[in-house]
Order: structure tokens, then sequence, then C-alpha cells
């Protein structure tokens, strides 16, 4: 089963160390609504099994 994993920076331009932490899970439309969040981030990041799914929302 594939582990999701939501990242968020408030740098405008991110460099890797920028990415922190917002939810693990393994539940796909969790990990999308969150992705699609923007509060207290400036960009959101989705990871599926530490490959990105979507670099910048």
């Amino acid at each position: 089963m594939p582990l999701y994993r939501v990242l968020g920076t408030s740098k405008a331009y991110p460099t890797e160390s920028d990415w922190e932490l917002i939810l693990e899970t393994d539940d796909a439309v969790e990990a999308t609504t969150t992705v699609h969040e923007s509060e207290g981030t400036f960009w959101r990041r989705l990871t599926e099994d530490d490959e990105i799914v979507l670099a910048r929302v």
C-alpha cells in the first residue's frame, strides 16, 4: 500500500531542506485534499512512496 506525504513550505523559492511534513497517510483522498489547502504555507508538495506526484500546489 502506498504511503503519501504532504509537505509544505512558506518560502517562495524553496530548496529541498525548506519542506516540512504536514501529513503522512495511506489514504490518497486525504492526502490530495490536504495538498490543495493553502493555510499556513506558500507551496505544498505531494509524494507517493517518496516520489514527487505534485511538485508545487
